[in-house]
Protein backbone atom coordinates (compact mmCIF):
# COMPACT_ATOMS: atom_id res chain seq x y z
CA UNK A 1 0.00 0.00 0.00
CA UNK A 2 1.49 3.16 -1.12
CA UNK A 3 2.31 5.59 1.63
CA UNK A 4 -0.14 8.32 1.18
CA UNK A 5 -2.81 5.43 1.43
CA UNK A 6 -1.88 5.03 5.53
CA UNK A 7 -0.25 8.42 5.99
CA UNK A 8 -2.17 10.21 9.36
CA UNK A 9 -2.17 14.23 9.93
CA UNK A 10 -0.45 14.17 13.09
CA UNK A 11 -2.30 16.88 13.78
CA UNK A 12 -0.31 18.84 16.99
CA UNK A 13 2.88 18.55 15.02
CA UNK A 14 1.34 19.30 12.02
CA UNK A 15 -0.04 22.81 12.87
CA UNK A 16 3.05 23.60 14.83
CA UNK A 17 5.15 23.56 11.64
CA UNK A 18 2.57 24.76 9.42
CA UNK A 19 2.26 27.68 12.10
CA UNK A 20 6.22 28.23 12.19
CA UNK A 21 6.29 28.34 8.42
CA UNK A 22 3.69 30.97 8.36
CA UNK A 23 5.46 32.99 10.71
CA UNK A 24 8.40 32.85 8.61
CA UNK A 25 7.19 34.00 5.80
CA UNK A 26 6.01 37.11 7.82
CA UNK A 27 9.85 37.79 8.97
CA UNK A 28 9.92 35.85 12.11
CA UNK A 29 12.30 33.15 11.83
CA UNK A 30 12.47 30.15 14.31
CA UNK A 31 13.88 26.25 13.85
CA UNK A 32 12.10 23.41 14.87
CA UNK A 33 13.59 20.16 16.08
CA UNK A 34 11.09 17.24 15.54
CA UNK A 35 12.62 14.60 18.22
CA UNK A 36 11.36 10.98 19.04
CA UNK A 37 11.70 7.19 18.71
CA UNK A 38 13.03 5.44 15.03
CA UNK A 39 10.02 5.19 12.85
CA UNK A 40 8.19 7.25 15.23
CA UNK A 41 6.95 9.38 12.42
CA UNK A 42 9.08 12.19 12.20
CA UNK A 43 10.14 12.01 8.62
CA UNK A 44 6.93 11.48 6.90
CA UNK A 45 5.35 14.66 8.87
CA UNK A 46 8.37 16.64 8.13
CA UNK A 47 7.48 15.37 4.42
CA UNK A 48 3.96 15.74 4.18
CA UNK A 49 4.77 19.64 5.50
CA UNK A 50 7.10 20.68 3.06
CA UNK A 51 4.80 18.76 0.09
CA UNK A 52 2.48 20.95 1.19
CA UNK A 53 4.25 24.89 1.87
CA UNK A 54 3.91 27.77 -0.58
CA UNK A 55 5.76 30.64 -0.93
CA UNK A 56 8.91 29.47 0.28
CA UNK A 57 11.38 26.49 -1.31
CA UNK A 58 12.11 23.60 0.56
CA UNK A 59 15.63 21.72 0.47
CA UNK A 60 15.38 18.31 1.91
CA UNK A 61 18.86 17.06 2.64
CA UNK A 62 18.76 13.39 4.34
CA UNK A 63 22.16 13.20 6.88
CA UNK A 64 21.65 9.54 6.20
CA UNK A 65 22.48 9.55 2.75
CA UNK A 66 25.04 12.02 2.19
CA UNK A 67 28.83 11.40 2.92
CA UNK A 68 30.44 12.68 5.91
CA UNK A 69 33.50 13.12 4.78
CA UNK A 70 34.13 17.21 4.56
CA UNK A 71 34.99 17.25 0.55
CA UNK A 72 32.59 14.56 -0.57
CA UNK A 73 30.09 16.34 1.98
CA UNK A 74 30.62 19.67 0.89
CA UNK A 75 29.37 18.97 -3.16
CA UNK A 76 26.92 16.65 -2.09
CA UNK A 77 25.26 19.78 0.49
CA UNK A 78 25.40 22.26 -2.27
CA UNK A 79 23.96 19.56 -4.65
CA UNK A 80 20.69 19.17 -2.33
CA UNK A 81 20.44 22.52 -1.98
CA UNK A 82 20.75 23.34 -6.07
CA UNK A 83 18.30 19.98 -7.08
CA UNK A 84 15.54 21.39 -4.53
CA UNK A 85 16.05 25.13 -5.82
CA UNK A 86 15.75 24.43 -9.54
CA UNK A 87 13.00 21.66 -8.83
CA UNK A 88 14.27 19.27 -10.78
CA UNK A 89 13.02 15.77 -11.10
CA UNK A 90 14.11 13.30 -9.27
CA UNK A 91 16.00 11.36 -12.44
CA UNK A 92 18.00 14.17 -12.56
CA UNK A 93 19.26 13.63 -9.00
CA UNK A 94 22.36 11.71 -9.18
CA UNK A 95 24.21 14.31 -11.57
CA UNK A 96 23.33 17.19 -9.29
CA UNK A 97 26.00 14.92 -6.46
CA UNK A 98 29.10 15.82 -9.12
CA UNK A 99 31.16 18.51 -9.36
CA UNK A 100 31.09 18.59 -12.52
CA UNK A 101 27.79 19.45 -13.20
CA UNK A 102 27.50 21.87 -10.52
CA UNK A 103 29.91 23.62 -11.99
CA UNK A 104 28.25 24.01 -15.42
CA UNK A 105 24.77 25.17 -13.63
CA UNK A 106 26.26 29.72 -13.03
CA UNK A 107 23.19 30.44 -15.30
CA UNK A 108 20.32 28.67 -13.80
CA UNK A 109 21.73 29.50 -10.49
CA UNK A 110 21.45 33.55 -11.53
CA UNK A 111 23.71 34.03 -8.58
CA UNK A 112 27.57 34.95 -8.68
CA UNK A 113 27.94 35.03 -4.72
CA UNK A 114 26.52 31.45 -4.66
CA UNK A 115 28.07 29.92 -7.51
CA UNK A 116 31.28 31.23 -6.18
CA UNK A 117 31.17 29.48 -3.40
CA UNK A 118 31.17 25.96 -5.43
CA UNK A 119 34.37 27.62 -7.14
CA UNK A 120 35.57 27.83 -3.34
CA UNK A 121 34.73 24.03 -2.77
CA UNK A 122 36.53 23.31 -6.33
CA UNK A 123 39.36 25.10 -5.85
CA UNK A 124 40.09 23.69 -2.40
CA UNK A 125 39.62 20.32 -3.72
CA UNK A 126 42.73 20.96 -6.20
CA UNK A 127 44.82 20.90 -3.15
CA UNK A 128 46.72 17.99 -1.69
CA UNK A 129 45.59 19.36 1.56
CA UNK A 130 42.39 20.83 1.28
CA UNK A 131 41.15 22.82 4.25
CA UNK A 132 38.21 21.13 5.18
CA UNK A 133 36.77 22.99 7.32
CA UNK A 134 36.43 25.91 4.67
CA UNK A 135 34.77 23.29 2.48
CA UNK A 136 31.93 22.67 5.11
CA UNK A 137 31.53 26.58 5.36
CA UNK A 138 31.27 26.70 1.59
CA UNK A 139 28.68 24.52 1.79
CA UNK A 140 26.66 25.93 4.85
CA UNK A 141 27.03 29.88 3.40
CA UNK A 142 25.77 28.05 -0.62
CA UNK A 143 22.08 28.32 0.74
CA UNK A 144 21.91 31.07 2.87
CA UNK A 145 23.63 32.78 -0.60
CA UNK A 146 21.40 31.29 -2.88
CA UNK A 147 18.69 32.34 -0.76
CA UNK A 148 19.10 36.01 -0.37
CA UNK A 149 20.27 36.50 -4.17
CA UNK A 150 17.20 34.75 -5.20
CA UNK A 151 14.88 36.85 -3.16
CA UNK A 152 13.49 34.00 -1.55
CA UNK A 153 13.08 32.13 1.49
CA UNK A 154 14.45 28.50 2.30
CA UNK A 155 12.34 26.11 4.47
CA UNK A 156 15.81 23.63 5.00
CA UNK A 157 15.30 20.13 6.35
CA UNK A 158 18.12 18.27 8.46
CA UNK A 159 16.92 14.86 8.62
CA UNK A 160 18.64 12.20 10.55
CA UNK A 161 20.72 15.24 12.22
CA UNK A 162 22.51 13.34 14.39
CA UNK A 163 24.94 12.23 11.59
CA UNK A 164 25.85 16.01 11.24
CA UNK A 165 28.31 15.21 13.97
CA UNK A 166 29.63 12.83 12.33
CA UNK A 167 31.89 15.55 10.79
CA UNK A 168 33.07 16.68 14.37
CA UNK A 169 35.56 13.63 13.79
CA UNK A 170 37.83 15.41 11.24
CA UNK A 171 40.42 17.69 13.11
CA UNK A 172 39.65 20.84 11.23
CA UNK A 173 36.47 20.56 12.52
CA UNK A 174 35.89 19.72 15.86
CA UNK A 175 32.65 21.88 16.33
CA UNK A 176 30.35 21.53 12.82
CA UNK A 177 27.55 23.19 14.16
CA UNK A 178 29.37 26.49 14.62
CA UNK A 179 29.69 26.22 11.22
CA UNK A 180 26.61 26.36 10.16
CA UNK A 181 24.40 30.10 10.79
CA UNK A 182 20.87 29.24 12.31
CA UNK A 183 20.37 32.72 12.50
CA UNK A 184 19.82 33.43 8.71
CA UNK A 185 17.51 35.64 8.22
CA UNK A 186 15.79 34.00 5.11
CA UNK A 187 16.53 30.50 6.27
CA UNK A 188 14.73 28.79 8.88
CA UNK A 189 15.57 25.07 9.82
CA UNK A 190 13.50 22.05 10.73
CA UNK A 191 15.53 19.39 12.36
CA UNK A 192 14.86 15.12 13.00
CA UNK A 193 16.51 13.19 15.06
CA UNK A 194 16.07 9.82 16.80
CA UNK A 195 19.50 10.83 19.19
CA UNK A 196 17.20 12.83 21.69
CA UNK A 197 19.27 13.39 24.24
CA UNK A 198 22.62 14.24 22.34
CA UNK A 199 20.33 16.48 20.16
CA UNK A 200 18.62 18.50 23.06
CA UNK A 201 21.73 19.38 24.68
CA UNK A 202 23.24 20.64 21.37
CA UNK A 203 20.23 22.58 19.39
CA UNK A 204 20.03 25.55 21.30
CA UNK A 205 18.73 27.64 18.49
CA UNK A 206 15.76 25.28 18.33
CA UNK A 207 12.50 24.86 19.87
CA UNK A 208 12.40 20.91 20.20
CA UNK A 209 9.09 18.59 20.45
CA UNK A 210 9.55 15.20 21.52
CA UNK A 211 6.73 12.51 18.76
CA UNK A 212 4.75 10.82 21.06
CA UNK A 213 3.54 7.47 19.51
CA UNK A 214 -0.16 7.83 18.20
CA UNK A 215 -3.28 8.41 20.26
CA UNK A 216 -5.97 6.07 19.99
CA UNK A 217 -8.17 8.10 17.67
CA UNK A 218 -4.89 9.05 15.09
CA UNK A 219 -4.12 4.93 15.70
CA UNK A 220 -7.58 4.06 14.65
CA UNK A 221 -7.81 6.40 11.73
CA UNK A 222 -4.19 4.48 10.44
CA UNK A 223 -5.23 0.61 11.32
CA UNK A 224 -8.28 1.24 9.68
CA UNK A 225 -7.39 3.53 6.22
CA UNK A 226 -6.17 -1.03 6.06
CA UNK A 227 -8.51 -2.99 7.59
CA UNK A 228 -11.12 -1.19 7.08
CA UNK A 229 -14.07 -0.36 9.70
CA UNK A 230 -13.21 -2.90 12.11
CA UNK A 231 -13.36 -1.66 16.50
CA UNK A 232 -12.55 -4.70 17.59
CA UNK A 233 -9.17 -5.66 15.62
CA UNK A 234 -8.28 -1.70 15.96
CA UNK A 235 -8.62 -1.95 19.51
CA UNK A 236 -6.37 -5.27 19.72
CA UNK A 237 -4.08 -3.41 16.85
CA UNK A 238 -3.62 -0.21 18.97
CA UNK A 239 -2.74 -2.70 22.28
CA UNK A 240 0.30 -4.52 20.54
CA UNK A 241 1.60 -1.47 18.76
CA UNK A 242 1.72 0.54 21.57
CA UNK A 243 0.04 3.29 19.25
CA UNK A 244 3.58 2.91 17.33
CA UNK A 245 2.43 4.46 13.71
CA UNK A 246 5.17 2.09 11.81
CA UNK A 247 4.10 -1.26 13.55
CA UNK A 248 0.49 -0.66 13.86
CA UNK A 249 0.69 -0.31 10.08
CA UNK A 250 2.99 -3.38 9.94
CA UNK A 251 0.24 -5.38 11.43
CA UNK A 252 -2.64 -4.01 9.71
CA UNK A 253 -0.84 -4.92 6.92
CA UNK A 254 -0.18 -9.12 8.25
CA UNK A 255 -4.09 -8.64 9.84
CA UNK A 256 -5.93 -8.13 6.11
CA UNK A 257 -4.04 -11.78 5.56
CA UNK A 258 -4.59 -13.69 8.64
CA UNK A 259 -7.68 -12.07 10.22
CA UNK A 260 -6.12 -12.54 13.80
CA UNK A 261 -4.86 -9.02 14.76
CA UNK A 262 -2.09 -11.19 17.70
CA UNK A 263 -0.77 -13.98 14.75
CA UNK A 264 -0.27 -11.33 12.56
CA UNK A 265 1.62 -9.43 15.34
CA UNK A 266 3.86 -12.52 16.49
CA UNK A 267 4.73 -13.52 12.83
CA UNK A 268 5.85 -10.16 11.88
CA UNK A 269 7.76 -9.89 15.62
CA UNK A 270 9.58 -13.25 15.29
CA UNK A 271 9.83 -14.15 12.00
CA UNK A 272 13.02 -13.13 10.26
CA UNK A 273 13.53 -10.88 7.88
CA UNK A 274 9.45 -9.81 8.19
CA UNK A 275 9.36 -5.27 8.75
CA UNK A 276 8.82 -5.86 12.58
CA UNK A 277 11.42 -8.34 12.80
CA UNK A 278 13.92 -6.26 11.09
CA UNK A 279 12.77 -3.10 12.99
CA UNK A 280 13.70 -4.31 16.27
CA UNK A 281 16.70 -5.84 14.94
CA UNK A 282 18.40 -2.94 13.41
CA UNK A 283 17.13 -0.65 16.41
CA UNK A 284 18.92 -2.92 18.60
CA UNK A 285 22.00 -2.77 16.42
CA UNK A 286 21.66 1.33 16.26
CA UNK A 287 21.65 1.77 19.95
CA UNK A 288 24.24 -0.38 20.72
CA UNK A 289 26.48 1.14 18.42
CA UNK A 290 25.82 4.44 19.68
CA UNK A 291 26.37 3.23 22.78
CA UNK A 292 29.60 1.89 21.82
CA UNK A 293 31.80 -0.53 22.58
CA UNK A 294 30.95 -2.51 26.28
CA UNK A 295 30.41 -5.93 25.67
CA UNK A 296 28.12 -6.05 28.54
CA UNK A 297 25.54 -3.60 26.83
CA UNK A 298 23.83 -6.69 25.22
CA UNK A 299 23.53 -9.18 28.56
CA UNK A 300 22.37 -5.87 30.48
CA UNK A 301 19.61 -4.84 27.65
CA UNK A 302 18.37 -8.66 27.56
CA UNK A 303 17.59 -8.51 32.08
CA UNK A 304 16.23 -5.35 31.93
CA UNK A 305 13.82 -6.86 28.72
CA UNK A 306 12.57 -9.58 30.92
CA UNK A 307 12.07 -7.33 34.08
CA UNK A 308 12.46 -3.72 35.22
CA UNK A 309 14.91 -3.86 38.02
CA UNK A 310 17.34 -1.59 40.30
CA UNK A 311 20.99 -1.07 40.10
CA UNK A 312 22.56 -3.62 42.57
CA UNK A 313 19.64 -6.18 41.11
CA UNK A 314 20.67 -5.76 37.83
CA UNK A 315 24.21 -5.90 38.91
CA UNK A 316 24.00 -9.12 40.88
CA UNK A 317 22.50 -10.63 37.05
CA UNK A 318 25.40 -10.06 35.42
CA UNK A 319 27.98 -10.58 38.35
CA UNK A 320 29.68 -7.09 38.03
CA UNK A 321 30.12 -4.37 40.66
CA UNK A 322 27.23 -1.66 40.96
CA UNK A 323 29.78 1.01 39.55
CA UNK A 324 30.67 -0.70 36.25
CA UNK A 325 27.11 -1.51 36.01
CA UNK A 326 26.27 1.97 36.59
CA UNK A 327 28.41 3.34 34.16
CA UNK A 328 27.32 1.16 31.30
CA UNK A 329 23.36 1.55 32.65
CA UNK A 330 24.25 5.56 32.42
CA UNK A 331 25.68 4.88 29.07
CA UNK A 332 22.53 3.63 27.95
CA UNK A 333 20.51 6.05 28.86
CA UNK A 334 22.25 8.70 27.21
CA UNK A 335 21.49 6.78 23.82
CA UNK A 336 18.09 6.60 24.58
CA UNK A 337 17.85 2.99 24.67
CA UNK A 338 16.48 2.52 28.27
CA UNK A 339 15.08 5.10 30.96
CA UNK A 340 15.32 5.45 34.82
CA UNK A 341 12.04 5.81 37.01
CA UNK A 342 11.51 5.71 40.78
CA UNK A 343 14.90 3.96 40.73
CA UNK A 344 14.94 1.42 38.21
CA UNK A 345 15.38 0.80 34.43
CA UNK A 346 12.83 0.77 31.81
CA UNK A 347 12.86 0.49 28.05
CA UNK A 348 11.91 3.08 26.38
CA UNK A 349 10.91 0.93 22.85
CA UNK A 350 8.34 -1.44 24.32
CA UNK A 351 8.21 -3.16 20.98
CA UNK A 352 11.91 -3.79 20.73
CA UNK A 353 11.68 -4.62 24.56
CA UNK A 354 9.20 -7.00 23.60
CA UNK A 355 11.46 -8.62 20.76
CA UNK A 356 14.30 -8.64 23.08
CA UNK A 357 12.71 -11.17 25.91
CA UNK A 358 11.00 -13.67 23.61
CA UNK A 359 14.55 -13.79 20.88
CA UNK A 360 16.42 -14.12 23.82
CA UNK A 361 13.96 -16.79 25.14
CA UNK A 362 14.45 -18.76 21.71
CA UNK A 363 11.37 -17.99 19.89
CA UNK A 364 11.95 -16.54 16.82
CA UNK A 365 11.03 -18.48 13.32
CA UNK A 366 12.28 -19.28 9.95
CA UNK A 367 9.23 -20.08 8.59
CA UNK A 368 5.49 -19.09 9.23
CA UNK A 369 4.54 -20.70 12.71
CA UNK A 370 1.57 -22.79 13.07
CA UNK A 371 -1.03 -21.73 15.98
CA UNK A 372 0.50 -24.01 18.17
CA UNK A 373 3.51 -22.13 18.52
CA UNK A 374 1.83 -18.84 17.84
CA UNK A 375 -0.44 -20.17 21.16
CA UNK A 376 2.69 -21.09 23.07
CA UNK A 377 4.61 -17.73 22.68
CA UNK A 378 1.01 -15.53 23.51
CA UNK A 379 1.32 -16.64 26.97
CA UNK A 380 4.84 -14.52 26.67
CA UNK A 381 2.84 -11.37 25.89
Amino acid sequence: MAAKEVFVRRSFYSDLLERNTDSFKKGISKNIALFGSRKSGKTSIVKEHIKNVKDVVPIYIDLCKISLNPENFSIEFIGNVVFHFLKKPLSQYKKFLSLGHLLTIENELKSKSAFSLIKTVENELLKIKPDQRLLVESASKFSETLAKDSNKKFLIVLDNFENLLDLNNFSQIKDVLSIFNFEAENASFIATSSAIKESLTLLKKFECYEIRNLEKNEAFELIENIIGKNGKASEEIFALSKGHPFVAILISKKYNETKDAKKAFLIELLQKNNSIYNYCNDSFNYYYNRARGQTLLKTILKVIANEELRLSEIAKRIYRSAPVTKSILERLMEVDVIYKKDNKFYFSDEILKLWLKLTSEGYDFDDVPDDKMIDEVEKGL
